[in-house]
């Protein structure tokens, strides 16, 4: 087998436990944000986030939401301007156009 799915079938030896089908990135994505902020590594168990890591960026965002909640509502607001605009332009450009 040649190309670029020749690398990734021979990661894992045939039969290995640690074969594991490769998600869409989203899921992966969320994979290895689990594997970041878990601090437990049995297999089901439900850790909860222990970290005294300043560089967390699960840490991080919580910190900057608890400690500056104007900011959220901030950008709250911000992203709720943005729609609107956006679903003013949209509307303008399906309206029938009126002949002068």
């Amino acid at each position: 087998m040649t190309g670029p799915d020749s690398a990734a079938a021979g990661a894992f030896p045939p039969g290995s436990a640690d074969a594991e089908p490769v998600g869409s990135v989203a899921e992966e994505a969320f994979k290895l944000f689990r594997a970041v902020t878990t601090s437990s590594a049995v297999p089901g168990d439900d850790p909860t986030h222990v970290c005294a890591e300043a560089w967390c960026p699960a840490c991080r965002v919580v910190g900057l939401v608890r400690d500056h909640p104007e900011a959220i509502a901030s950008v709250t607001h911000s992203a709720a301007q943005l729609a609107r605009s956006l679903r003013d332009l949209v509307d303008t450009a399906l309206a029938p156009q009126e002949k002068q």
